[in-house]
């Protein structure tokens, strides 16, 4: 193709943007084998440049701005659904670090402009430490257009995305807290479902329908109808939803059980959260951290629902270097929800992962000892109420 006449520039390009050695030749590949299938002219240094820092079309966000209209995506019954008139109060947390900056202000503006001002208690963004420039004093610029709903937290070391999440949460002061990653963009009537759902039972955690973003075009995109799930690697991914779910008299507007789910966003009363015990504080920047909580919520007296008529945006980046000391953390963030939640199936997991048996992953003495102090079922239960399909599969 031509864009491989260019293959050359590209390895260039990334030398002489200091990827580390290390990382050249994974980064080259990937980047050369997903960009062959693109008509771009990805031999643009600004383009190359955004899908390296970026793990998007950083060039293209830069032409969208700050803002932008996406297409309403829910099902035409939820235009007719009702809400009370007395839903709690939301504060919008939203972790970041590097991000894009008309990306990071997307997912602001829209979160602004998209729901009702006496919901919106605050939007807290925390900076985990972010490094380029335009997040310092461009951002606050840009912030202060809010009159003080919009709180900017910045971390003094860096944390990780699991204890930044928790520092958002610490500062925040709404009824039910609302996790957002920073490359989202809500829809229309997106909050008021979950909130809904919320009042109902405090007990109930709830996410919308994940719409895609297409990391390449940008183009906004419905999601079907899916539910989170994970198998015995412990790796999330997305399942149909059963068509008996959708018998009920709301069909496919009906919320949707799910045993786990993606956890960057998501709905939970701010109380709840922490009766919970939030999230575990040993675990290091992010993974596996979605899979926990899920487990703690159905295995400790909560439900876990996706909520078709909310709708929210998601970039999916594509990562294009390995991250050594990431890599490591995700696996010791596996291991120990598997020797705290998986009782004695967690032998399924090492039977496919034996390399990982001898690692180590701290002291889990805490998060034992709030198991037993939530009284949480087992995950034999959890298999047999919540996730049958986990059970059956034990043997593939």
């Amino acid at each position: 193709k031509q864009g491989l006449l260019h293959s050359d520039q590209i390895f260039l390009y990334l030398h002489k943007v200091r990827v580390e050695l290390s990382q050249l030749a994974f980064t080259y590949v990937t980047l050369l084998s997903f960009l062959a299938d693109q008509e771009v002219n990805y031999s643009d240094p600004e383009f190359l440049d955004g899908f390296v820092n970026y793990g998007f079309n950083a060039m293209l966000s830069r032409s969208l701005g700050p803002e932008r209209e996406v297409p309403d995506t829910r099902d035409k019954r939820c235009h007719y659904k009702h809400y009370s008139h007395r839903l709690p109060t939301a504060s919008i947390i939203i972790c970041f670090y590097n991000e894009e900056f008309n990306a990071l202000l997307r997912t602001v503006f829209s979160v602004v402009y998209l729901t009702p001002p006496h919901l919106l208690e605050e939007i807290v963004l925390v900076d985990d430490m972010s490094t380029f420039d335009d997040l310092k004093e461009k951002l606050n610029y840009f912030l202060e257009r809010f009159r003080g709903k919009v709180k900017l937290v910045r971390n003094k070391k860096r944390e990780g995305l699991i204890r930044a999440k928790m520092i958002g949460a610490s500062h925040a002061s709404g009824e039910v807290l609302v996790f957002l990653d920073s490359h989202c963009e809500v829809n229309r009537v997106w909050l008021e479902p979950l909130l809904d759902a919320i009042a109902r039972d405090s007990r109930t955690v709830v996410t919308p329908l994940i719409d895609v973003i297409d990391d390449l075009s940008l183009a906004y995109s419905p999601s079907p109808l899916v539910r989170g799930a994970f198998d015995w690697n412990l790796q999330f991914r997305w399942d149909n939803v059963f068509s008996y779910e959708m018998d009920s008299p709301e069909g496919p507007t009906n919320p949707i059980r799910s045993p786990a789910m993606a956890g960057g966003i998501f709905a939970i009363h701010r109380p709840y959260f922490y009766e919970l015990g939030q999230y575990d504080k040993d675990m290091d920047i992010w993974g596996a951290e979605n899979l926990e909580l899920s487990l703690r919520i159905w295995m400790c007296g909560g439900q876990l629902f996706v909520i078709p008529c909310s709708r929210v945006g998601h970039i999916t980046k594509r990562h294009l270097q390995t991250d050594i000391p990431l890599r490591n953390a995700m696996v010791r963030n596996y291991l120990r929800v598997v020797h705290v939640w998986l009782d004695e199936y967690k032998e399924q997991f090492f039977l496919r992962s034996p390399g990982l048996k001898s690692m180590t992953y701290g002291n889990i003495s805490e998060r034992v000892q709030l198991r037993k102090q939530l009284g949480c079922k087992s995950f034999q239960w959890y298999m047999e109420t919540v996730f049958p399909e986990l059970e059956a599969s034990m043997n593939s």
